[in-house]
């Protein structure tokens, strides 16, 4: 740090993490999960920090990060996230005159390639489906497909899914309301498909300890299903289907949905609006092809000047 700079107050960098967090949720730029995860990052950095005498943010210095990002055994890409992580922490203590510099900005962030993006045929999905009416047990079977199609045919997230609540489902008007990143609401219709799945999950629901809760969504003990629980029942649910991808999770199923729309021609502006994005660009990732449809498409390409 130059010797003219004065910070503007003398604080830790714990109590800087924790200052950063509440702006970020009390301006709501953040969602919860968000929050817990910037939590542990930065406290992971300032813990580190901290094992090599610094503990003031004005002790922070570029070889120091460095030194952090060379330490964590992990990919490239999770390094880059690091990096946007500390960026953005250093962008608050900029503003706050708590440092001088971004020297987080400056870090020479690694080149990482996008792998081949995994998703689900039309095909595949109905062997997911018959493979879970066949063999998953009998009272979660209708939990499960509709789980499955929430994120299929609407492509909801799975936050979104697990934190649906019995008010937000308005079967007199087949829609649903759908609490959104940043707290944003937005109303989605409803299918035949989709209302019969809902019915049918309300009849066994009312069965299940802690009918009473507001969740959607209840474990086999009778709890608000969690992210993970819901991790375990879609990638269990793919093994016994026999289908084996990259990412096992719910993820899979939503991307595919998605896919499916858009390789189906539906508009992309309304494939935007199920998955939530703010950006277009962000929606553009699931649009995929596959090699022999792009040859097809060039021999149909009207070529001036061609001999018949």
């Amino acid at each position: 740090m130059p010797p003219y700079f004065e910070p503007k107050k003398d604080i830790t960098i714990y109590d800087a993490i924790e200052e950063y967090l509440s702006e970020k949720e009390a301006v709501g730029t953040l969602s919860a999960s968000s929050i817990r995860n910037r939590r542990y990052e930065l406290n992971r950095f300032a813990l580190f920090c901290k094992e090599h005498h610094l503990e003031k943010t004005a002790d922070i210095h570029k070889n120091m990060l460095i030194a952090y990002l060379r330490e964590q055994k992990i990919s490239k890409s999770s390094k880059v996230g690091i990096i946007y992580i500390l960026t953005s922490f250093m962008d608050y203590l900029v503003n706050e005159e708590l440092i001088l510099d971004n020297i987080a900005a400056s870090i020479e962030k690694p080149k990482i390639y996008p792998p081949k993006t995994d998703y689900l045929t039309f095909d595949e999905l109905e062997r997911l489906y018959q493979a879970e009416a066949q063999d998953a047990p009998p009272k979660a079977v209708d939990r499960n497909l509709l789980l499955f199609s929430l994120f299929t045919d609407i492509c909801l997230r799975v936050s979104e899914v697990v934190n649906l609540k019995l008010k937000d489902v308005r079967i007199e008007t087949r829609e649903i309301w759908v609490t959104r990143k940043r707290d944003k609401t937005d109303n989605i219709p409803l299918n035949d498909d989709l209302v019969k799945k809902f019915l049918n999950w309300y009849d066994i629901r009312i069965t299940y300890k802690g009918s009473d809760l507001p969740w959607v969504f209840l474990s086999s003990h009778g709890q608000q299903l969690k992210p993970r629980q819901v991790h375990y029942i879609v990638s269990q649910a793919l093994r016994r289907a026999g289908l084996v991808k990259r990412k096992q999770g719910p993820h899979l199923l939503r991307h595919s949905g998605a896919s499916l729309k858009a390789q189906s021609g539906e508009n992309l502006i309304m494939i935007q609006y199920l998955l939530g994005h703010e950006n277009l660009n962000t929606t553009r990732r699931y649009l995929h092809f596959n090699w022999e449809d792009l040859k097809k498409m060039i021999e149909r390409s009207p070529t001036p000047g061609k001999k018949e």
